[in-house]
């Protein structure tokens, strides 16, 4: 059987106010064309199987605008006879059950089979049996589905579906409150594929389980992942990625300021916009080690106009303050000032804005003043 095996389409996601003709917001738009360039696909190939697994919405309550347009993407691969199986994933799995889940407005979607309450569900085409594994927001039932995730000998190929990290590989986190864990050795279980959502990179997790990665970049973090589905071949085992056009995000050469005057990192700088191809793109700027006066005195709205044919333009200066001593307490609460904002300058933050989290930080790091 040919499938498809795609995650984390987070639709309803937006970023960065910038609007597109019809007044949407343009990130929104770009996960939705990620999305869309998946089901057209499957309409042109026509695969015996889709498989979504987790993370569909971007949030537990999406938008009406979100959940009108996956109904129309998923009718048109029910119409086509397509069938497809999701399950929920982190970002769509409310913490109360009480709260209930977006996707009970699918159930009645003809060739769609959804797994979201925390249990593991089975469905079966021809000789392939699904163990579909969803999100769970109680972390041992997830841990008791999966102990109990086994391939059905009834079947001639089984393949499991679930929205988590592998345990004791760090790179294959987010980082994310409610993210869940499996362990290497209860994937490799004889299952022919396992199809994991969750982490935003598509590499193989293990020797079976493969992360498709998410269709479009979240973050900067992701500069220079491919984006895309896997095409299976449940049959034999193999697959390939199949890269998606999605919008370009590019991270500048950086900047190294130390030592350098403002002109000088002002003309470095525009040096990189002008070298790059920024039109539409979504850019960062990263400055090293930049006096804090010499930041104060660099023409930052000369340098966001040169960048003006950007989607978005993001500078990013890890400052510090030249000429302190760090014999004194105060001095020493001044450098580790210092350490925090240089880390927030140089780590990515995901979606949390890094501005408002440095200025907490620094709150925090605010020596007690005597009475």
């Amino acid at each position: 059987m040919k499938i498809f095996h795609l995650a984390d389409t987070h639709i309803g996601y937006s970023a960065y106010n910038k609007l597109d003709a019809d007044g949407y917001n343009q990130r929104e738009m770009d996960v939705c064309s990620a999305f869309s360039q998946v089901v057209e696909a499957a309409l042109t190939d026509c695969p015996d199987l889709v498989l979504h697994c987790g993370d569909l919405f971007d949030t537990v309550r999406p938008s009406n605008r979100a959940i009108s347009f996956v109904m129309g993407e998923l009718l048109k691969l029910s119409d086509a006879g397509i069938p497809t199986v999701i399950i929920s994933g982190n970002h769509s799995t409310p913490r109360l059950r009480e709260t209930g889940s977006v996707f009970r407005v699918f159930e009645h979607v003809k060739g769609l089979h959804l797994a979201y309450t925390g249990k593991c569900e089975r469905f079966s085409f021809d000789n392939l049996m699904v163990h579909a594994l969803p999100h769970s927001a109680d972390k041992e039932l997830f841990e008791t589905e999966l102990d109990s995730l086994r391939p059905d000998p009834d079947f001639t190929d089984n393949i499991a579906m679930l929205h988590s990290g592998v345990a004791g590989l760090d790179a294959f986190r987010m980082s994310e409150f409610n993210e869940l864990m499996a362990k290497g050795n209860q994937l490799d279980r004889g299952f022919e594929y396992v199809a994991l959502g969750h982490f935003h990179q598509h590499i193989r997790a293990t020797e079976s389980a493969v992360y498709s990665g998410s269709t479009e970049r979240m973050g900067f973090g992701e500069v220079g992942q491919p984006k895309g589905f896997i095409e299976l071949d449940s049959g034999s085992g193999k697959w390939k990625f199949r890269e998606l056009k999605i919008r370009p995000m590019m991270d500048l050469p950086w900047v190294d300021c130390a030592g350098l005057r403002s002109d000088d990192v002002f003309r470095t700088v525009l040096g990189n916009i002008e070298k790059a191809d920024i039109g539409d793109a979504i850019v960062r700027q990263k400055l090293t080690s930049i006096d804090r006066k010499e930041f104060g005195h660099l023409d930052t709205a000369a340098i966001r106009k040169a960048a003006s044919e950007a989607l978005h333009f993001e500078l990013r200066p890890a400052i510090i303050d030249s000429g302190q001593s760090v014999a004194s307490q105060e001095a020493a609460f001044d450098s580790l000032e210092r350490e925090f904002s240089a880390y927030i300058g140089k780590a990515d933050m995901g979606r949390m804005d890094p501005e408002e989290l440095e200025k907490l930080g620094l709150e925090y790091l605010k020596p007690e003043e005597s009475e």
